[in-house]
């Protein structure tokens, strides 16, 4: 059983790489870790954690590849840490002050390069925190394994006087050791190996990596060079037994990546009085825990349905309800986000998620920004025959422009003509069927819908209105409705950011006037800000009525969701 469940898992795309790339990443981190931990300088490691997430987010802003700035920071603030030469207190506390400065820069650089694009750009500092190993594209495999090979070649090279350096670098000097090049080499391949491990567990859990193999093998023996060995086993060990785990559990990967390794330094420590046992058993039973840890996920991994059906998967079950009604008894729909409580824009995609998109044969993802881990774990996972809409593609929407395009109903009825195209063409035998569920999906499952709509068009034509975000601009048009909030308020809250102060006090004139009849405002990004204008609002007798981004109950159609919100807007501008 435990052999065909790693065959189902190597049959993947985005698991291979996820294991090559992880392990060669792994390695390097085990064997440079030993001497990061045995010189003391895992606050080194740290901050070059911090460094990683600037320097990713910088060089986006300055139009280069995530890589580029992750590698070229790291390494760049590496060589002028070297320079500075020798330790104590106050080396470290001007690197600490400085380190913190560069975190700080790292939020300014992600809200910059949020604010010129769109929420779900946010998602890339999300996966720099805390790494996204399952949606590595090939380019940035190949980079990380030959980074990871590359580390290890070195550091077996320079091993010796490395460590002749650490233990004792006073007789290394007197020795002819050249300790100042030797020690910024070494915090080059700190910083290479902190670059290529943002991929695999982000920048806020490089210790999992780098610091905690180490220190497990330093507590099992003393040996210098068993353990480099047992650290770099250690790191692979943990490194792949949390791929495993993730495939089988809806856990991030680096959840249990940095668990196993943290459990692993719990029974070190537990163990590290018993000095009899020899470093053979140790090691056999280190190598019994991660196969047994490895064995426990070898049920059949979600998603496998043996339908017989087109299965559908939709990242939004939005998309997902439309998907359902129109493929009907000859589709098998799958939506990923189907929790209210979830933010689709900072959405951390699972290994369930990713199987399911790699087996599908027709995705319906939103577009426009919205869900960029979606495009991700796709292209991770190439599938011949596999189809895949993006609404945002197919109404000519970029990342920038507002994604909510599920809130307008002209849209939405293109939406379902497109899916039953392409339903039909993945299974012609049933293409007229889709067309038929179709047409009646819009005569009848969205009757009461539309007639809401025409209701409020019909007595409200022209009213003024306000929102908190644009999630209800693509609504107003086809309601009649005057949406009178500026637009860079709507956006920027949308978005995460703070909006300007003109447009602010735009919008609480507005209130304080009584200028809008109603005041709209998305429930699931209730920001302090967003509630104290809300509260604003009805402390001026302004009716406020609530919306969401995903179906609310879970269990809604898309038909009853929507329909439930629009009859409440009726209510509110007067019935």
């Amino acid at each position: 059983m435990l052999v065909a469940g790693l065959q189902d898992m190597l049959a993947l795309d985005f698991m291979r790489n996820a294991f090559v790339a992880g392990g060669c990443i792994a390695l390097a981190a085990g064997l440079v870790g030993y001497f990061v931990v045995l010189r003391n300088q895992v606050f080194t490691s740290d901050a070059l954690g911090h460094v990683a997430f600037t320097g990713s987010l910088g060089g986006l802003l300055a139009g280069l590849d995530l890589l580029v700035g992750v590698f070229g920071s790291c390494i760049g603030v590496a060589l002028a840490i070297g320079t500075l030469g020798g330790r104590g207190r106050g080396r470290d506390v001007a690197i600490g002050t400085a380190f913190a400065w560069v975190l700080g820069l790292g939020v300014l650089f992600l809200s910059l390069y949020t604010t010129a694009r769109s929420a779900g750009s946010g998602t890339v500092g999300i996966s720099v925190l805390f790494g996204s190993i399952l949606g590595l594209q090939p380019l940035q495999v190949t980079v990380a394994s030959a980074a990871g090979i590359a580390t290890c070649i070195v550091t077996l090279m320079i091993a010796r006087p490395l460590l002749f350096m650490s233990v004792d670098p006073d007789v290394a000097i007197a020795r002819g050791v050249s300790t100042r090049a030797l020690t910024a080499l070494f915090l080059v391949l700190v910083a290479v190996t902190v670059a290529e491990s943002v991929q695999a567990v982000g920048a806020l859990l490089i210790f999992g990596l780098m610091a905690t193999p180490a220190a497990i093998a330093q507590n099992l023996t003393a040996r210098p060079w068993i353990g480099m060995a047992l650290s770099a086993a250690i790191a692979l060990a943990v490194v792949w037994a949390g791929l495993v785990l993730a495939f089988y559990i809806a856990y991030p990967a680096s959840f249990f990546i940095t668990a196993l390794a943290f459990a692993g330094y719990l029974a070190s420590q537990l163990i590290r009085p018993v000095r009899r046992l020899t470093t053979a058993r140790r090691l056999a039973a280190l190598v019994g825990t991660v196969l047994a840890l490895t064995a426990c996920g070898t049920t059949a991994p979600v998603g496998s349905t043996g339908s017989g059906k087109v299965e559908v998967v939709a990242a939004e079950n939005f998309w997902g309800s439309i998907a359902l009604q129109v493929g009907g008894d000859h589709a098998h729909v799958t939506s990923l986000i189907a929790n209210p409580a979830t933010d689709p824009h900072d959405y951390e995609a699972t290994p369930g998620d990713a199987r399911l998109l790699a087996l599908a044969r027709y995705v319906i993802v939103n577009g426009a920004g919205y869900d960029a881990w979606a495009p991700k774990l796709l292209d991770a996972n190439p599938a011949a025959g596999r189809r895949v809409l993006s609404i945002g593609d197919l109404f000519g929407k970029r990342e920038g422009d507002n994604p909510h395009m599920w809130y307008s109903p002209s849209l939405v009825d293109k939406v379902i003509d497109r899916i039953a195209s392409d339903l039909g063409k993945l299974d012609p035998m049933n293409s007229a069927y889709f067309q038929q569920q179709a047409a009646q999906f819009k005569a009848t499952g969205l009757k009461d819908y539309h007639d809401t709509i025409n209701s409020i068009k019909q007595k409200y034509f022209g009213v003024r209105v306000g929102a908190t975000e644009s999630i209800f601009a693509y609504m107003t048009p086809d309601l009649g409705l005057n949406l009178i909030t500026p637009y860079g308020y709507l956006k920027a809250t949308s978005e995460g950011s703070d909006p300007s102060s003109a447009d602010k006090a735009v919008v609480q004139n507005q209130i304080a006037n009584k200028e809008i009849k109603v005041l709209v405002f998305n429930a699931q990004n209730s920001t302090p800000d967003v509630q104290g204008l809300v509260d604003r609002a009805r402390a001026k007798g302004i009716p406020v009525v609530r919306i969401t981004e995903t179906l609310t109950p879970a269990t809604a159609t898309f038909q009853e969701w929507q329909t439930t919100q629009l009859k409440d807007l009726l209510t509110a501008l007067g019935g």
